[in-house]
């Protein structure tokens, strides 16, 4: 795809959607910022696919998904989320500081 039809599909992204600081990420995938209704989640999806995202991870707020998103490079998951809808994972950080990972059924 032209880098001309990928700035028409990030502004697709930004206008149509209201989705933030989308980025290409490699292998023809972009990753953005989609706000929700509370919080913020980074999704990945297909550059050009204006039907769906493939992935999705919340997090709390919009700093700290852009934080994970700025850091991601699109190899494996971003960093720091607190829920993954996809699989049902949600992590929280326990009173030792420690990271618990649990899948809800």
């Amino acid at each position: 795809m032209s880098q001309l039809n990928i700035a028409r599909f990030f502004t697709y992204l930004i206008c149509d959607n209201g989705y933030l600081s989308p980025k290409e990420i490699g292998n023809g995938n972009y990753a953005c910022i989609m706000p929700l209704m509370f919080t913020h989640a980074i999704i990945k999806g297909r550059i050009g696919n204006l039907n769906s995202y493939e992935d999705r991870w919340c997090y709390s707020s919009l700093e700290k998904a852009q934080e994970a998103l700025d850091a991601w490079d699109g190899v494996g998951e971003p960093e720091g989320w607190h829920r993954h809808p996809m699989t049902g994972r949600r992590r929280e950080v326990t009173e030792e500081g420690l990271l618990e990972e649990t899948i809800n059924p």
